[in-house]
């Protein structure tokens, strides 16, 4: 059983040591690591199509086992059948994309609040880019990362409070560093803690 709130958050790409504490936090061998993968961030991505599987194919490759969970069929579906679905799963994995529209759907499908009940009940929950911002207390200021929030159906800019601290991926990408950390000074300027992350970098809390 994870510990209470466990997170493992990343900018993009992990190391062996990465793949090893989160391994070490689930507390299980990685052909017994049962991954809910939630790629919706891409969604509306351009292109997404391209590198989607091969994302989560890094992880299948190091022998996890996982599924899919696509959140736009359980749009007008019962959130209790979403909970028990998601409960099959060691982990729930959210990915990288467009922040905003992630937020959405994870409210308009009940996600949101489900997740949050299944990680205080000991759930891991992990997320790269997008999937990590959302896990934070606020999703403001990452339109300077090219996200519009006019581009999701409704602007939510409250995060999933899953941690205190706000993750901001990618400040060596070449396409995204200048934005994020033009978005890591607006967030600290309203005092919000930031944890800034160059890829190939993680970040995880087990309280």
């Amino acid at each position: 059983m994870n510990k209470k709130n466990s997170v493992f958050l990343m900018s993009m790409g992990l190391t062996d040591e990465g793949f090893a504490k989160f391994e070490s936090l689930v507390n299980k061998a990685p052909a017994q690591i049962k991954i809910a993968f939630i790629e919706n961030a891409a969604d509306i991505i351009p292109g997404s199509e391209e590198w989607l599987p091969g994302v989560r194919q890094t992880w299948m490759d190091r022998g996890y086992v996982g599924d899919v969970i696509d959140l736009r069929e359980w749009l007008n579906e019962n959130s209790i059948d979403l909970c028990n679905e998601l409960m099959k799963y060691d982990v729930i994995w959210i990915g990288g994309g467009h922040t905003y529209y992630l937020r959405w759907i994870l409210k308009a499908s009940g996600a949101d609040k489900i997740i949050i009940a299944l990680v205080n009940a000991g759930k891991l929950y992990a997320g790269w880019s997008a999937g990590a911002v959302v896990a934070g207390p606020t999703i403001k200021h990452f339109d300077k990362m090219g996200d519009d929030p006019a581009d999701a159906p409704e602007q939510i800019f409250t995060g999933l409070n899953l941690l205190k601290e706000i993750i901001v991926p990618h400040t060596d990408h070449p396409d995204f560093s200048e934005g994020a950390l033009a978005a890591a000074e607006a967030l600290k300027a309203e005092g919000y803690k930031v944890v800034a992350l160059r890829d190939g970098e993680f970040f995880f809390t087990e309280a």
